[in-house]
């Protein structure tokens, strides 16, 4: 459409995300009648309604429901453009990203990225968002960056036919944990763990840990008596209980500062945990994405190296 007029883009997003003029007009900040006019250029520039009355309510038409997700990726290549600096350069950039990711990557990793910034790049700020909807929210934009488990069917769940970027950033391995004086240590077999309740964890509420994952492999009618969001959450419920947790060696020796608690391997193999770095491609040749990428790919290698 080589005479589509591109300041009508941000309306006809807000049209197709809202279905009801008002609302659109309230969320560009422009009045009913202008937001009228709007939808009535668009309906000539696409020779469709676009939106149409059902009873009280107005729905969109089959080319208007077409049009959302290409509408949105449009704004957000523009939105990501207007963020590009032309020589970006870290020391002086006040640039804020923001990061979905675990508690566990928080604490175990995050402080060294921390140490950096302040020390090379204090301008930067960093956002931390938990890991809910990490697919939606890296398509329409909300997030830069998620950090999560490199097993990408855990991750995209219902959207398989997505496209992310992604790049390696440090490994871990699982532990069980339970209260020090529990009776299970390392000589258990797995039908000795199973004769006690678990405590699993659906990160961010939607995504099954690479655990549960695994022991339902093991054991088709497995199901936790517990189940929580984070991996941080386990050692407090299983130091006070006969609750077993199982999680990253990593964070049960720092939760074994605060917490009465004891570690062992599993008495069954299970994956390592691959924290990556996942991005929409768009982010790709942004210069300021691409510094912090490699500037978290070399503080993961220089920590990991010197433990």
């Amino acid at each position: 459409m080589p005479s589509f007029d591109l300041n009508l883009l941000s309306a006809l997003d807000a049209l197709l995300t809202e279905c009801n003029v008002t609302r659109a007009a309230e969320r560009l900040h422009v009045t009913q009648p202008t937001m009228s006019g709007m939808l009535q250029r668009l309906r000539t520039q696409f020779d469709d309604q676009i939106l149409v009355r059902n009873g009280r309510a107005m729905e969109l038409t089959p080319l208007g429901a077409s049009l959302v997700d290409p509408v949105r990726e449009a704004l957000n290549r523009v939105e990501a453009l207007s963020r590009v600096e032309a020589t970006f350069d870290h020391a002086t950039s006040r640039r804020t990203f923001s990061i979905m990711t675990s508690d566990y990557c928080v604490m175990v990793f995050m402080p060294h990225v921390v140490a950096r910034l302040v020390s090379v790049a204090p301008g930067i700020r960093l956002e931390f968002h938990s890991l809910d909807a990490p697919v939606d929210r890296l398509v329409s934009g909300e997030v830069d960056l998620c950090i999560s488990v490199h097993d990408r069917s855990l991750l995209l769940g219902g959207h398989p036919d997505v496209f992310l970027e992604s790049a390696p950033l440090f490994s871990d391995e699982f532990v069980c944990i339970v209260a020090s004086e529990h009776p299970l240590d390392e000589h258990a077999t797995l039908a000795d763990h199973l004769r006690y309740p678990h405590v699993g964890v659906k990160v961010g509420g939607t995504i099954d840990s690479v655990d549960t994952v695994s022991m339902r492999n093991l054991e088709p009618s497995y199901k936790p008596a517990y189940v929580v969001e984070d991996f941080w959450l386990v050692p407090g419920l299983v130091a006070a209980s006969t609750l077993v947790g199982v999680v990253q060696k990593r964070l049960a020796r720092i939760a074994a500062r605060t917490y009465d608690i004891r570690s062992y391997p599993p008495p069954y193999s299970r994956p390592p945990i691959n924290e990556t770095m996942h991005w929409h491609p768009r982010c790709s040749a942004d210069p300021a994405h691409a510094w912090l990428r490699r500037m978290m790919a070399t503080e993961a290698s220089r920590w990991v190296s010197g433990e």
